[in-house]
C-alpha cells in the first residue's frame, strides 16, 4: 500500500516553476552527489510525438482519487460522468537515494488542473512532455540535485527539467505517463477532478461514492460550504477540511496531521478527561463550568465521546458525522436516543446554546444526547 493510500490529507496542488521561465527548460550543471561516479548520464526519452500541450483552460483541482491498483474503465467513466476529470499514474520510487512519490501524467490534460501561472505555461509542460523530470524544490535540494542535472530515479537517470513546488500529497516528481509506465508505476491509479461552479465537499462525497472501497479521497480545496455546520468564514477556515479513508464498519481515518494537529485531549468540569477539536474546547469548558455554577452538574450523568472519527450512524452512505471533526459532544445516550424527547434538561441545553453549542434536540429527527459547534465565539479561552 502507498504512502498516499496509509496517510491523507486534505491539500491543493500547485505545480510551479521557481525560476524563470525561460530558465525551466534550460541546462545547468549537475550538482555535487547528483549522480554517482560511472553511472550513466541523463536519459531522455527517444523522440517520440508529444501530446499536444496547449492551449489550456485552467480550473481548480478540487478532489483527488488515488488507488493502490489501476481504475477500473467503469469507474473512469462514472468520474467524469461526475465532473472534469483526469487519470494519471502514482506510486513511489527512490530519486536520488530518498524514497518519494511520483505521478506519471498527460501533460496535455493534467495541466490544465495546475495552478494560475503554471497551467499556461509551454515551457513547463513541454520539459515534462519531453521525457524529463519535475522535481519538487525541497527533494532537489535534500538530495543536491540542480535543475538540467541528472537524478536517478530508481536505476534510471533522468534529466531534472523543472524544479517544482508541488502540494499533491506525497508527490515530489512528476514525469510523463509513458516514462512513469517504463518505472513501473500502475497505469490510472489516481484521478483528479474539477467541482467547477460546484461545491467541492459534494462532489467528494459522490466520488466516494462512485469509487467503493479500496481507495482514498482527498478533498483539495476547502468546500464553499463546510457541509454546511459552521457559522461564518472565519469557523470553516478554522476548522478546515481533511482527507481521510474509511472502513466498512463506517468509521474514517482522518489525515493523522490533521489530527496531530487539531484534536486534543483536555480537562473539562463535570466531565474529566475529553478527546475534541481544540478549538472546541474552551468553548466547552466555559459551557461545562456555567452548567456546574448553576448547580446543573447532577443532571449531566455521561460522557459519550466527542472526537469519533466516523460517518453518521456508521453508514458511507450517509455524511460524515461532525464528530469526526472532534467539534460535536454526546451527553447521557442511554437515555438520549434518535427519535427520542430524551431527558436533557432545558436548562442544560440553553446554558450549550449560549457558549455557540446547536442541541440536536431541536432536529425534526431528534438526537437529544448531541451538541455541536454552531460558531466560532471570540474571546473564548
Amino acid at each position: 500500500m502507498t504512502p498516499v493510500a496509509r496517510r491523507l490529507r486534505a491539500a491543493a496542488l500547485p505545480l510551479a516553476c521557481a525560476l524563470a521561465l525561460p530558465a525551466c527548460a534550460g541546462s545547468a550543471p549537475v550538482a555535487s552527489g547528483a549522480r554517482p561516479a560511472g553511472a550513466p548520464a541523463a536519459v531522455r526519452a527517444p523522440a517520440r510525438p508529444a501530446a499536444p500541450v496547449r492551449p489550456v483552460t485552467r480550473v481548480r483541482p478540487d478532489v483527488l482519487v488515488v488507488s493502490a491498483a489501476p481504475l477500473a474503465a467503469p469507474v473512469v467513466r462514472r468520474l467524469r460522468g461526475l465532473a472534469r476529470a483526469t487519470t494519471f499514474r502514482y506510486g513511489t520510487v527512490r530519486i536520488a537515494g530518498a524514497t518519494v512519490g511520483l505521478a506519471g501524467v498527460d501533460p496535455a490534460a493534467f495541466r490544465a488542473f495546475a495552478p494560475a501561472g503554471t497551467a499556461e505555461s509551454d515551457a513547463v509542460w513541454d520539459t515534462v512532455a519531453r521525457g524529463d523530470l519535475a522535481l519538487a524544490h525541497a527533494t532537489a535540494a535534500a538530495r543536491h540535485v540542480a535543475l538540467g542535472g541528472t537524478a536517478l530515479v530508481g536505476t534510471r537517470p533522468l534529466r531534472v527539467g523543472v524544479l517544482a513546488t508541488t502540494g499533491l500529497p506525497d508527490v515530489a516528481a512528476v514525469v510523463a505517463d509513458d516514462v512513469a509506465a517504463g518505472l513501473g508505476l500502475p497505469g490510472g491509479n489516481a484521478a483528479v477532478l474539477s467541482a467547477g461552479a460546484g461545491d467541492p465537499a459534494a462532489l467528494a462525497s459522490a466520488v466516494r461514492r462512485a469509487v467503493g472501497r479500496g481507495t482514498t479521497i482527498h478533498l483539495l480545496t476547502q468546500p464553499r460550504t463546510p457541509y454546511a455546520f459552521l457559522t461564518g468564514g472565519r469557523a470553516a477556515k478554522a476548522f478546515g477540511a481533511f482527507s481521510y479513508r474509511y472502513y466498512d464498519d463506517g468509521t474514517i481515518e482522518p489525515d493523522a496531521r490533521w489530527v496531530a494537529a487539531n484534536i486534543v485531549r483536555a480537562r473539562v468540569p463535570i466531565l474529566g478527561l475529553v478527546t475534541c477539536h481544540r478549538l472546541m474546547v474552551p468553548q466547552l469548558r466555559r459551557a461545562l463550568a456555567e452548567v456546574e455554577a448553576a448547580g446543573l452538574a447532577g443532571l449531566i450523568h455521561s460522557y459519550d465521546g466527542c472526537y469519533v472519527p466516523r460517518f453518521i450512524e456508521r453508514d458511507p452512505s450517509h455524511p460524515v458525522s461532525l464528530h469526526t471533526w472532534g467539534i460535536a459532544i454526546d451527553l447521557d445516550a442511554a437515555s438520549n436516543g434518535r427519535g427520542r424527547r430524551g431527558t436533557m434538561d432545558a436548562r442544560v441545553v440553553a446554558v450549550f446554546k449560549r457558549w455557540g453549542f446547536r442541541w440536536g434536540g431541536d432536529w425534526s429527527y431528534t438526537d437529544p444526547m448531541h451538541f455541536e459547534v454552531g460558531a466560532l465565539l471570540t474571546g473564548v479561552s
